[in-house]
């Protein structure tokens, strides 16, 4: 069951209160206290009195063969604070040295009756062993037995070797070719292991009781490492190897603390996604179904060169054998293939699909691309195809195969699969795997506070005891003062810590403590170095040097690397004077107390190292950049968020290093050798390629490719060398387990506090220092220009503090004057001039801008003036003049929609088009007047949304202006041109959700803003990288004769490649597209690869480097895949989790308390909704017809349902089974709809015209009418539309009912549909982003050469095209492709083509337009994406809302009621209380067994053991819903008056007490009365 019981906001709150707590520990005279009377006496009623020992008695006792005499025959529920492998509780104390390594009596009551002993180790840990003899021999007391418990727990030298054992095999393991002697090595670990087991069976038993050997889940991992050991000395099979080897790694896992909890964390989030994982599965079934029956056998579509006996004056003549026509047309030399393809082109025969060139005909032949795996002819292969899509691996690639074989128009099976429906799926798993997340900080947080308290009340009964202990004694006798004294120290004790003790020599070397002029020029650079002025030179520093380090290029010049060099000695010098100074100032013993200073020494002693010469590693000074977060808040964050994911996240993270371990290994293990054997048949040279996994580092990068999202293409190569069942299972485990890894990582990395930094950045004053350095320089210049500032005064810390207290405590209030005005939400912001009913119209303008507007509006011109805005204003203000506005932008954005490179092909059209054009304008020019005349031009001005209109306006206005002057071939109006897509924005302004969301984006983007610089500082640091270690290093010589690159062996650097262009000219030296010749160069490759394009070609010519101006070698550089992998590892984990944090603060300190995204209206619908799905069905009324009445009963019948669904599935299972070869049997589609037809009777004539109140039954309805046709028209339905077997598949709507049976899943489903709104809005919005930028590329890029992606389907030429090129980019799937054609410029390009019907000249590209086109489409597609998951996680973790039960529910209970009081004397027996609860309908039934839980309800008990009918229904809706009782009982007396005025005696809780302390005392009189001689 999903709890929420609070929100994301406040758990957000929360967290930031969280600090890291000392453990709490008590001093030996407060422990003795604590086991005195009076201390207890004050502590009963708590929770911490049951867990104290016995009064009088010793906490820790050894274990003696008479020890179990006194054990207590009671039982308890197991107390959380001695569980086994937990510290002991801080009310313990220390144990005493000869307590530890020992085996002691049970502490815990629960487990004193179960032959249970405990043995403590350091650290207070407490292990529990069975009290029986190990292994029937060896008893507690046994020397052998005791040692092995000494050796298995305490023992930190055996922990240690065993797990340096481990390690020392995992490093074996990665081994591909192992030396001779590893055979004796791996003898040598499997002795020790089987040492290992046997120690602990010896310590704890082999199986018989609890907390034996066998009894912990993890120790059947010795054993299976032991057996797969053994085993694999006597059998080499490749399957016991690598279940050994991953055993073997996965005990690293036991032996470091808190691995194991962090395990079972995981698998309790994993059991929560047992309902989305039944929906995921019933998704992707479904979605490949349909295409299996949409697309089956298209793929197979190639172009053939036809022979020329088959020309059309010869057709006759053809006679060509069957046989001799299949090789013909599956012979790949008579296929068509494009450059640099491994796969023929793919064609299709209908109208709107890719056309084959002159010669070739289009033919299905052959297998399907991708090795045959890229299809959708089997529903295995159609399944894997749907996981691609949703996963977004190559789903552009494979949208483009299918819509060249099937058409354009099946372009919407991929939106709804990728986009609405994909999101569905995932933004569920996100939600579930959040709310687990967040459970379990919630619960580490109360955790905490829940210790607090205890250690405070104890505190505070040892403080109150001892006070009132010292006057009781004062008339008395004194005590002693060293007793007083110890007991006051040791109550602080527990709240200070030891000062640090220095020795003489640290005092004499770190404390510079000289003569007075030596104080005194300490103090002065202490005020120096404190001085805000003095960080903002360093910063200054910082960042002028990080300019110059960004000016390196290839190629330098001499005289600018000499400058260079001398400007990093400048720096280097004025950063060792900064050193020196604070040195100075602060000693070294100050100096190095701040971890900053630290950090500053390091980069000062490399420079020094530089300096002499001792190392050449300049990129290491790129360690400065980091110095910035010093005064940069967000960059501070984004350090902080890693290094919380490396230490406070450690468990975490460390588990996500050994998943990728574990799967390395076994990819090397499973597959090597297969990638060595099989290797020509994926490679036509007989080379292996980049990823293999024939060693331990090409499987990592496997691995690692998998983790990042590219994971479809190493699974070809796998199954075509290795076989596709082990290949699937491995890579499906891979995808699942890796990817819920990181997810979990990422949302427990968001929702964990950073350690002494809040939201809005680091608290520390020295942060502050620049920006009071820029306030001081501000206001001296203002004084200097003889101005007023109006720059507040610097603020003291304490003031500081004291106006943060004061913004946090009124987040959403302005002060404005005097007064507090409440801050506008983005609702009211969202509101236009139309949207304020107003009955008279304001000024037109200003009267500091209009004086001479003052006028008598009473009579006269000024009256008719008047009259005319009222008019005006009414025009505006009319529903029906938004909706013909919106009408005329609609027709206006599909005008556009038609003006392509091929409107002159239809001069009609382009008229007809051109004075639609003029008529809008004169439309939206009457608009704008209008409302100049009716609000004014000071509001209309005043409104931003009234801008955007009138600057679109403008833009079609000039534009318009420019076309009939004929200035449109100049190149600013070109520019102009383009701007023209920007019309359909101004649907804005009339839609109140979109501008919600606009507002909400809007209102963020200072944060993000500041989020993105910390993005570009990540980009420039890792290009600065890039420059100094591949500048100069990518170029190539290159034949285009052969179009092949020379091998190392023939050419060897550019002077040998010069000599041989001067003999030839088609060999060139080339430079890769990407590369890291300059720092702007650097930043397009980085951002090229880290917006997930495809193209890896910038990392392979990476790792082929070998030196500058050399030719590449294969894979000379492998390490350099590393550099790769850490840049996406932080532009794509670390900053997104920055971006989503500073985000989600924003919305946190700016929320209304209103759902995020939506408009009041919205949410009033969606509550609407949302009551009338809470509301229980109104029962269908009997039919006074017996035949009816039992049709009734049995279509009610849950097993009728049950029946249908089982059907429906049979049905869908026959479905998937037909392939290309075998089509479903025109019979079994009759009989099928025969049995839906029969249903449908049976249901029409039992329920009648209540039937089409259910909306499934309506469906099933269209369903059936559909589908009649479909058999009759089968063929004609399948070529014009779709197989008529797709409409029956919508009836699996009805498996989906039957899923929702999970209260869970319907919980979820429930938050889903609150979140509808937010997600319609921004739905909306990244439907308008991605129609104006389809707009805009169609009219920016229509004459761009095609190549790389851009071929005769897939362009910019018509909208359609652009359509799909911009939805790849948005997605950024694949982009890399279509922006290289886009960057052209000459001489690859003719700058000088005439292009028919357009002035525009060339098939050039233009990089800077193109370069922000697809910035803008690929961060905004971004933002909306993360928004559209941020909603739905909202309203996961949103509170409950007030649920009331119904008028339905109350008269529910009521009939039930009847059955059991048909007197109506409002009581029942408190024995028929169970059956009672049973007999309840939803939601308030408690199905049987109850009896534990009505017990804890408390119900309260009247006399005669009755429970009144007010008291049993408060207790239970109190379960299920959140309304007060004192509204639900006043609801229940206003329907039911109560006829009884009487109190209650007892409760159900007080009953069962009675009963077991009853039962307590005859068991106790029972033994003392056996006990008597």
């Amino acid at each position: 069951m999903l709890s929420r019981g609070q929100s994301l906001f406040k758990m957000w709150i929360l967290k930031k209160d969280v600090v890291q707590r000392d453990e709490k520990r008590l001093s030996p005279p407060q422990l003795k206290q604590l086991m005195e009377g009076g201390v207890r006496a004050r502590l009963k009623g708590t929770r911490m009195a049951s867990l104290l020992p016995p009064a009088g008695s010793e906490t820790f006792r050894r274990l003696k063969p008479a020890s179990r005499e006194r054990f207590q025959d009671r039982q308890t529920s197991e107390v959380v604070q001695l569980e086994a492998g937990k510290p002991l509780p801080f009310f313990f104390g220390y144990p005493p040295p000869e307590f530890l390594n020992i085996p002691l009596e049970e502490m815990d009551p629960y487990y004193q009756s179960q032959k249970t002993f405990v043995v403590i180790s350091r650290g207070n840990v407490l292990h529990r062993f069975h009290g029986g003899p190990a292994l029937s021999l060896l008893s507690a007391s046994n020397p052998l037995r005791r040692a092995a418990i000494v050796l298995t727990l305490t023992h930190s030298l055996f922990s240690l070797f065993i797990l340096l054992t481990i390690l020392s095999s995992c490093v074996f393991m990665t081994l591909s070719e192992p030396p001779e002697w590893s055979s004796t090595v791996e003898r040598v670990f499997m002795a020790i292991f089987t040492f290992e087991a046997v120690v602990k069976v010896v310590a704890r038993g082999l199986c018989a009781g609890r907390f034996t050997f066998l009894r912990d889940g993890w120790n059947w991992l010795d054993v299976l490492v032991i057996c797969t050991g053994y085993l694999t000395q006597v059998l080499n099979v490749r399957i016991f190897t690598v279940l050994g080897s991953v055993a073997r790694v996965l005990k690293i896992i036991p032996v470091i603390p808190g691995l194991k909890k962090t395990v079972g964390d995981l698998v309790q989030s994993v059991k929560r996604l047992g309902g989305v994982i039944a929906l995921m599965l019933f998704f992707f079934g479904l979605c490949a179904l349909i295409g299996q029956h949409l697309f089956m056998g298209d793929l197979k579509h190639k172009c053939v060169a036809w022979p020329p006996e088959s020309s059309d004056n010869q057709s006759s003549q053809y006679n060509y054998s069957q046989y001799n026509y299949a090789k013909y047309i599956n012979d790949h030399a008579n296929l068509y293939y494009l450059p640099d393809q491994r796969d023929a082109l793919l064609c299709g025969n209908t109208s709107n699909a890719g056309v084959c060139p002159r010669g070739y005909r289009c033919i299905r032949t052959g297998s399907n691309p991708d090795y045959g795996y890229t299809s959708f002819d089997s529903l295995r292969w159609s399944l894997l195809s749907v996981v691609r899509l949703v996963s977004k691996d190559l789903w552009a690639n494979l949208m483009l195969q299918v819509l060249r074989s099937s058409g354009k128009p099946y372009l919407t099976f991929f939106l709804l699969v990728v986009f609405p429906a994909g999101f569905f799926v995932l933004s569920l798993i996100v939600a579930v795997v959040a709310l687990a997340a967040g459970e379990q900080q919630g619960a580490a947080v109360s955790e905490s506070k829940q210790r607090e308290e205890e250690f405070s009340q104890i505190l505070e009964a040892i403080k109150r005891s001892e006070e009132e202990e010292t006057a009781s004694r004062a008339a008395l006798s004194q005590e002693p003062e060293g007793e007083k004294k110890d007991s006051m120290e040791g109550l602080e004790e527990v709240q200070r810590s030891c000062p640090a003790c220095c020795s003489v020599t640290s005092k004499v070397l770190l404390k510079w403590k000289c003569c007075g002029c030596w104080q005194g020029l300490k103090q002065r650079l202490q005020a120096l170095v404190r001085d805000p002025l003095f960080d903002l030179g360093v910063v200054l520093c910082l960042v002028i040097n990080t300019i110059f380090m960004s000016l390196e290029h290839f190629p330098m010049t001499p005289q600018f690397s000499s400058m260079l060099n001398y400007v990093q000695l400048v720096f280097t010098v004025i950063f060792i004077i900064e050193m020196l100074l604070k040195l100075v100032a602060f000693d070294p013993y100050g100096y190095f107390q701040v971890s900053w200073n630290i950090y500053d020494s390091i980069i000062v002693f490399i420079s020094l190292l530089l300096l002499a010469d001792i190392i050449n590693l300049r990129f290491l000074l790129l360690m400065r950049f980091l110095r910035l977060a010093r005064w940069w808040p967000m960059l501070h964050m984004l350090m902080k968020i890693i290094w919380t994911a490396l230490s406070s996240l450690r468990n975490l993270t460390l588990l996500l290093f050994i998943t990728l371990f574990i799967f390395s290994v076994a990819g090397m293990q499973l597959f090597g050798n297969d990638y060595k054997d099989q290797v020509c048949h994926i490679a036509a040279d007989c080379k292996l390629p980049r990823f293999h996994m024939t060693d331990f580092f090409h499987s990592l990068l496997v691995v690692l490719r998998v983790l990042f999202g590219d994971w479809v293409e190493a699974l070809w190569d796998c199954m075509e060398v290795s076989g596709e069942a082990s290949c699937l299972l491995f890579f499906m485990m891979l995808l699942v387990s890796g990817n819920l890894l990181v997810l979990n990582l990422f949302l427990v990395l968001l929702l964990s506090p950073l350690r002494g930094l809040s939201p809005a950045g680091p608290e520390e004053k020295v942060n502050n220092n620049v920006q009071m350095a820029l306030r001081r320089i501000y206001r001296a210049t203002g004084s200097l220009l003889g101005r007023k500032t109006g720059a507040k005064p610097e603020l003291t810390e304490r003031d500081g503090q004291e106006v943060d207290k004061k913004e946090h405590l009124a987040l959403d209030i302005r002060t404005n004057g005097d007064h507090e005005v409440p801050e506008e939400t983005p609702e009211q912001k969202a509101k236009t001039p139309e949207d304020h009913q107003h009955r008279d119209p304001e000024d037109c303008c200003s009267q500091k801008c209009c004086p001479l507007q003052v006028v008598d509006s009473s009579r006269g011109a000024g009256r008719v003036w008047t009259n005319f805005r009222r008019f005006c204003l009414c025009i505006v203000q009319h529903k029906l003049f938004e909706i013909v506005i919106i009408f005329i932008i609609v027709l206006s954005s599909v005008a556009l929609a038609f003006e392509d490179m091929h409107l002159h092909q239809w001069p009609l059209l382009k008229e007809v088009l051109h004075r639609a054009d003029q008529l809008f304008i004169i439309l939206f020019l009457s608009e704008m007047l209008l409302k100049w005349s009716a609000f004014g031009l000071s509001k209309y001005f005043r409104d931003g949304w009234c801008c955007l209109d009138f600057l679109v306006l403008h833009v079609f206005l000039v534009s318009l202006g420019v076309e009939i002057f004929g200035f449109g071939s100049l190149g600013f109006f070109l520019c102009l041109r383009s701007l023209r897509a920007l019309g359909p924005l101004r649907i804005l302004s009339h839609f109140q959700g979109l501008r919600v969301v606009v507002l909400t984006l809007l209102g963020g983007a200072p944060a993000l803003l500041l989020v993105l610089l910390v993005v570009l500082l990540v980009l420039q640091f890792f290009s600065v990288l890039g420059v100094n270690l591949f500048a100069g290093k990518f170029f190539f010589c290159f034949n285009e004769t052969s179009d092949e690159v020379f091998p190392a062996g023939e050419v060897d650097n550019q002077t040998q490649c010069m000599s041989l262009m001067d003999k030839n000219h088609s060999v060139q030296w080339r430079n890769h597209e990407l590369n890291y010749d300059n720092v702007l160069m650097g930043h397009l490759s980085l951002l090229h690869l880290g917006a997930a394009a495809a193209d890896l070609g910038v990392v392979y010519s990476a790792a082929d480097a070998i030196g500058i101006e050399s030719q590449p070698v294969y894979e000379a550089q492998p390490l350099a895949y590393l550099y790769y992998v850490l840049f996406i590892i932080i532009s794509s984990f670390f900053t997104c989790n920055l971006f989503i944090r500073v985000f989600i603060n924003h919305l946190q300190r700016h929320k209304s308390g209103k759902q995020l995204f939506s408009t009041e209206q919205q949410q009033r619908w969606i509550e609407s909704l949302k009551n009338r799905v809470l509301r229980p069905a109104r029962p269908v009324p009997r039919p006074q017809n017996c035949l009816q009445a039992r049709l009734l009963d049995l279509v009610s019948f849950l097993c009728f349902e049950v029946l249908v669904v089982v059907v429906i599935c049979i049905h869908l299972v026959q479905m998937s089974v037909m392939s290309e070869y075998y089509e479903i049997n025109h019979y079994l589609y009759l009989v099928v709809l025969v049995l839906y037809l029969l249903e449908f009777i049976l249901k029409v004539t039992a329920l009648r015209k209540h039937y089409f109140t259910n909306a499934l039954n309506v469906l099933d309805f269209l369903v059936l009418i559909m589908s009649i046709p479909g058999l009759f028209f089968a063929d004609i339905w399948t070529f014009y539309f779709f197989p008529p077997s797709i409409i029956l598949m919508l009836r699996v709507t009805r498996v989906f009912r039957v899923l929702c049976w999970d209260p869970s899943i319907r919980k979820l489903l429930l938050s889903f549909m609150m979140s509808l709104p937010a997600l319609l809005n921004l739905g909306l919005l990244f439907v308008l982003l991605i129609f104006t930028s389809s707009i805009f590329g169609m009219l920016s890029f229509p004459f761009v050469r095609k190549q790389g992606m851009m071929d005769d389907m897939f362009n910019f030429e018509t909208f359609g095209s652009s359509l799909i090129c911009v939805l790849m980019i948005s997605s950024s799937a694949s982009w890399g492709g279509m922006l290289g054609p886009l960057m052209k410029t000459s001489p690859d390009c003719d700058p000088d083509t005439l292009n028919p019907g357009s002035f525009i000249r060339g098939d050039c590209g233009s990089p800077a337009l193109a370069i922000v086109f697809f910035i803008v489409n690929i961060y905004l597609g971004y933002l909306l994406v993360v928004n559209m998951y941020i909603a739905v996680i909202l309203e996961v973790f949103g509170p409950e809302e007030n649920q009331t039960l119904s008028d339905q529910h109350l008269q529910n209970f009521c009939k039930t009621w009847r059955k059991f009081d048909p007197e109506s004397s409002q009581f029942i027996k408190y024995s028929e209380l169970s059956d009672f609860c049973d007999a309840l309908q939803d939601p308030l039934r408690i199905l049987k067994p109850n009896s534990l839980r009505l017990t804890s309800m408390d119900l309260p008990l009247q006399a005669g053991d009755q429970m009144l009918c007010q008291d049993v229904l408060l207790a239970l809706a109190a379960q299920v819903c959140t309304e007060s009782k004192c509204s639900l009982r006043a609801r229940l007396e206003e329907k039911f008056p109560s006829k009884v005025s009487c109190g209650p005696i007892s409760s159900t809780l007080q009953r069962k007490q009675e009963e077991v302390a009853a039962a307590v005392i005859q068991r106790a009189f029972r033994k003392h009365a056996t006990a008597k001689p």
